[in-house]
């Protein structure tokens, strides 16, 4: 009996129960979705319940299953506290004058037919400088959304725009964490893996530009006039002082994610920044700029348009988000904990017959391993450490492999609705992830290029056996 209780926690779901486990979680969370209650997060929530009556059906103890969601939820606590100190930035920046300003400059400057493009090729190289999309995100893309919603252009097209210029620069940048680490998983120095993935970024970058010009050019318009733009720049000028001073948080943010300072002190900086113009420039009490840190900011504008913009952000506004990643994270910790990921992943990968397929299973398991785990870094070290074998038994290049686990693992993110990656990106840029998804053309093409040089050969390089070990260590040892 001692011996059967101690190889209890050891035990894991079998095939069939791992797919009705996926089953009732899919349909608790597509259930609160539809129904709009909470969006995922009930659902998210529910699943915790759901795995708890499977644990106590099947008799296998939950205390260990738990623990295991516990320890995944501590991995993303820098998430977590990098979405508060958004919202505080976004509160600060909005009461200090630099949005305000941000928007005034962007009516009058960007053609309303273009913005869709500048806001892609401004995130990208911003996120390509700074190895970061949250930091692009959370400034240059507040700040395009901002201007997008002023012109009345569809907010879900700019964040799609925005999304999809500062994943660029996670995926291709050198100083990306997501960079290097699918390097160093796969077993290839950063040089070599930065060249390969421009095989498949740089042509789908191009076609999502392209796109995106022309979505600019058909949908503009709408209630926005030539006219507005006197109109918005009053009403601003009536609420805050505008000028060079507000722009000095903005500026902030960009020069020291550039110099590498760590995302949360470089967001802290810059709130403090903005709330130091806030009380000597605009000359609002201290209490009231901490207030706004924590609770956003109410504008006084009338104005539909900007009451829009400008009503949002402190660090309250993130609390939802931060359960839905919580809930989300600790449910992928615990199905991995119950086998449900291997079981998965077991049917992806048993009809591997050529590189096609190969790059194709890779894909799909990057795809699983995001959407189970819902951290990037763990679907890189998960689908590395499963498909490394596969890749040396074809003899297919690691840079390969580190390719594959960006143009899957990394960028899936934003397509996932309860991945923190999309919330983040949707609470950010105050978009619900049904209005930016269909616009994600760089995320959607890059994989499909990745499956066509698989299957055709095109960029695939091949080493023998004794080779691939050679090179395999010459690149760990280079770094």
């Amino acid at each position: 009996m001692k011996e059967k209780q101690k190889t209890k926690p050891d035990r894991k779901l079998n095939g069939i129960q791992s797919v009705l486990l996926l089953v009732c979680i899919i349909a608790a969370v597509a259930i609160c979705i539809r129904l709009k209650t909470g969006g995922p997060m009930i659902g998210l929530f529910m699943s915790w319940i759901i795995i708890w009556f499977f644990c106590q059906i099947l008799r296998i103890p939950y205390g260990q299953v738990a623990k295991k969601g516990y320890d995944a939820v501590r991995v993303v606590v820098p998430v977590l506290c990098l979405l508060m100190a958004i919202g505080v930035m976004i509160g600060t920046w909005l009461q200090s004058g630099t949005i305000a300003t941000i928007i005034a400059f962007g009516l009058r400057a960007v053609n309303p037919r273009f913005l869709l493009p500048v806001a892609l090729l401004f995130c990208a190289l911003l996120s390509v400088v700074t190895g970061t999309s949250y930091g692009s995100v959370g400034s240059a893309g507040v700040a395009m959304m901002a201007i997008g919603n002023a012109m009345g252009i569809n907010p879900g097209m700019v964040a799609g725009a925005v999304i999809c210029g500062s994943m660029f620069g996670d995926k291709l940048s050198p100083l990306s964490d997501t960079t290097n680490l699918a390097a160093a998983v796969a077993g290839t120095k950063v040089s070599k893996h930065v060249r390969s993935m421009l095989w498949t970024t740089l042509p789908t970058f191009a076609i999502t530009l392209v796109i995106f010009t022309v979505l600019g050019m058909q949908v503009t318009g709408g209630s926005y006039q030539a006219a507005d733009v006197s109109e918005y720049v009053a009403a601003l000028s009536g609420e805050y002082r505008l000028g060079i001073v507000t722009l000095i948080p903005a500026a902030a943010i960009i020069v020291l994610l550039i110099l590498r300072v760590d995302a949360i002190p470089a967001l802290g900086l810059s709130s403090a920044a903005a709330g130091l113009v806030s009380r000597f420039y605009q000359d609002i009490p201290l209490a009231s700029i901490l207030r706004t840190a924590y609770s956003g900011y109410t504008t006084k504008i009338e104005a539909p348009v900007l009451k829009s913009i400008l009503n949002r952000g402190g660090m309250s506004s993130m609390l939802q988000y931060v359960a839905i990643i919580c809930f989300a994270v600790g449910m992928g910790g615990m199905l991995d904990e119950l086998g449900v990921l291997d079981n998965v992943l077991k049917v992806i990968t048993k009809r591997i017959k050529s590189d096609g397929s190969l790059i194709l299973s890779t894909l799909l398991v990057g795809y699983v391993t995001s959407a189970v785990s819902c951290s990037q870094p763990m679907a890189h070290v998960l689908t590395g450490r499963m498909m490394a074998p596969k890749f040396k038994e074809r003899g297919v290049a690691p840079e390969i492999l580190s390719r594959c686990l960006e143009d899957s693992g990394t960028l899936i993110g934003p397509m996932i609705p309860w991945h923190g990656y999309s919330v983040y990106m949707a609470g950010t840029l105050g978009v619900a992830w049904a209005a930016f998804a269909p616009y994600l053309f760089l995320i959607y093409l890059t994989p499909l290029l990745s499956c066509f040089y698989g299957f055709t050969g095109i960029s695939i390089r091949h080493l023998p056996p004794d080779q691939y070990e050679k090179e395999q260590k010459e690149n760990t040892e280079e770094g």
